[in-house]
């Protein structure tokens, strides 16, 4: 007898842990997301979105051209819209749930337009911060978005939820923001698995300050597990922010995490050469028109959807 309940015992014990490692085996841990799901939850930050629509499969708005159409079936088609907002009437953003792996991406347009005097207006209202304890901008629309992400999040049904954020231009500013916010502010609570920006706003002051530059340096190395901001060669605000900006404030605004920078064609060296003859910010800011083409979207589109 004492035998039959060693071999029950040995049993039982197998029959537990390899119960255990099929649980194991079974759980969904949170995975990187490719380049191309992240451009297609970006660009669907500029569709306009219904009411009813919230809680649907987002293969089933209906307004969506291709080639965006194709790629959201392709890698976007487990999620659903879980909410949507206009941030301050000029950015939309909008979250998108895969509920078989508890993700949710976070997704923010940039301007719908380019208004030159409107970007030097909120230039040159820029106010340079004093006692800088962190190089972080806050802007009021970042504030907006990061309260409506915790909103989301708060909900029970997103309890513990992986989190996944993107955007476009201005955009890119505000997911870089949120992830900060998120990441910063509540430790170990809401998990930031990736961001990914296209032609984005940096958040980081940096000049020749020695200690506003090693902050910078320091938050963009503690970032890089988790940020990738993916510049086309000749974007225009990349290069406002390097020229203007710099002229105007004494600053340059750097992104959180990685920077990479992708050449679609050389024919923005052309327009870089005439915007450097002029030595007036506005006959070059006049110039700058050539380059619009290399902040838009759809110049990733060559990059990621091949």
């Amino acid at each position: 007898m004492k035998h039959v309940r060693v071999v029950l015992f040995c049993v039982a014990a197998m029959t537990f842990m390899t119960t255990s490692a099929g649980c194991r085996q079974q759980q969904i841990f949170p995975k990187k997301l490719s380049n191309e799901t992240f451009l297609a939850a970006a660009e669907l930050a500029y569709e306009k979105f219904q009411p009813d629509e919230i809680g649907k499969p987002i293969i089933d708005h209906q307004l969506i051209t291709q080639p965006l159409s194709t790629k959201v079936h392709n890698n976007l088609s487990g999620y659903r819209l879980l909410s949507a907002k206009m941030i301050n009437g000029n950015h939309g953003a909008i979250a998108l749930k895969n509920v078989k792996t508890n993700s949710i991406i976070f997704s923010f347009s940039g301007l719908r337009s380019i208004n030159l005097q409107a970007i030097y207006l909120k230039l040159a209202d820029f106010q340079p911060p004093t006692n800088q304890t962190s190089p972080v901008v806050v802007d009021d629309e970042g504030t907006v978005a990061y309260d409506w992400v915790r909103s989301v999040l708060k909900q029970k049904k997103n309890a513990n939820s992986s989190i996944y954020l993107t955007g476009h231009s201005f955009g890119g500013y505000i997911a870089q923001y949120v992830g900060y916010r998120l990441n910063e502010s509540n430790k170990n609570k809401y998990p930031i698995i990736q961001g990914v920006t296209f032609n984005a706003l940096g958040i980081l002051l940096d000049n020749q300050d020695k200690k506003l530059h090693n902050k910078t340096v320091a938050l963009q190395k503690a970032y890089k597990p988790i940020f990738t901001n993916y510049i086309i060669m000749g974007d225009p605000l990349d290069y406002a922010n390097g020229t203007f900006f710099k002229e105007i404030t004494g600053y340059t605004l750097q992104h959180l995490g990685n920077t990479n920078y992708i050449t679609v064609d050389e024919k923005y060296k052309t327009a870089l050469q005439a915007l450097n003859q002029g030595n007036d910010m506005w006959t070059r800011a006049s110039k700058l028109r050539p380059l619009y083409p290399y902040h838009s979207l759809t110049e990733f589109e060559k990059v990621f959807w091949k």
